[in-house]
């Protein structure tokens, strides 16, 4: 989720508990619920390297309790209980991947001895509504400091409705998707969510190398053009396609990628390997001569 969510989740939980309990617990609250981002540093080393750790092992089960430990160490000085401030920042810190796990970016909860992705399709990354019910919750709060432990109960009653919602409502839209993907013999589908319509979802369907995209309403029946898709490449030897793939830029996308596809142009030097994830806008580029000899290789966020 986008840091406003984040955020916005930690400011609530410290208003859940009573301003004696322990100092400082709003600072605790608010940089242990974001803290767990703080592996976009890997971004400093490239982008494949970004894509390799980024939500990675400070997202993972094993990871939280330990980051909040840092937390609650850093926060001792300023809140004079330990214990307490490990309470605060573990509940804060938790929120973080639960959040992260409902929207289609995904999460590899069980890190390091899994590195498979999980995805909640349920709530776009950045949701103004979800926000919007948090944040009127804080100003309930901050306009009636009476009501703040009320206030932060009800903004979390209202999201758990919400999230319930998307929840019926992503699958019902997935159960239609895999219908009408059926009839043409499609089994690799998803339904994830459109930011501003909860009722309307993109449908994207998997076929051969081929993805095919549609956009629906949870009520709806989704249309799947096939024809409308780009032609399969014509055949390479397909040791080109495997040493794209071994290369540092072809493997990290892979690794990262929910639908892979696959491009493959000839060059008066040799070939032109793209390999792009079609849910987010992230592909590797890999160049190589007539022998598979690499040339050049990257990886970035943007089309190429």
């Amino acid at each position: 989720m986008f840091n406003s969510t984040h955020t916005f989740v930690g400011l609530l939980i410290a208003q859940t508990a009573r301003k004696t309990w322990v100092r400082n617990a709003t600072a605790t609250a608010v940089i242990a619920s974001n803290f767990p981002d703080v592996d976009s540093i890997a971004g400093f080393w490239g982008t494949a390297t970004y894509l390799d750790h980024h939500r990675g092992i400070t997202h993972a089960i094993v990871g939280v309790p330990v980051l909040a430990l840092l937390v609650s160490a850093g926060m001792y000085f300023f809140s004079g209980n330990f214990g307490r401030t490990y309470v605060i920042a573990l509940i804060s810190m938790a929120t973080h991947p639960l959040l992260d796990l409902m929207n289609p970016y995904g999460l590899r909860p069980f890190l390091p001895w899994s590195n498979r992705w999980y995805y909640g399709d349920v709530v776009f990354i950045i949701d103004p509504y979800l926000d919007a019910i948090l944040l009127a919750g804080i100003l309930w709060g901050a306009i009636n400091p009476r009501r703040r432990r009320a206030a932060a109960l009800f903004s979390f009653s209202l999201m758990a409705a919400y999230v319930a919602t998307r929840v019926e409502l992503h699958a019902l839209a997935l159960s239609k998707l895999r219908e009408v993907a059926q009839v043409h013999g499609i089994s690799n589908v998803a339904a994830s969510p459109v930011m501003l319509n909860p009722l309307y979802w993109n449908g994207i369907a998997a076929l051969d190398n081929r993805v095919v995209r549609t956009q629906f309403s949870a009520f709806g029946t989704p249309v799947l053009d096939l024809d409308s898709t780009p032609p399969i490449d014509p055949p390479v030897p397909s040791s080109i396609v495997a040493r794209a793939a071994a290369t540092e830029s072809g493997a990290a996308l892979l690794r990262f990628a929910r639908f892979p596809v696959t491009h493959v142009e000839q060059t008066p030097s040799g070939y032109r390997v793209i390999m792009a994830d079609s849910r987010t806008p992230v592909a590797a580029e890999v160049l190589l001569d007539r022998s598979a000899n690499v040339i050049n290789q990257s990886v970035s966020f943007g089309r190429f």
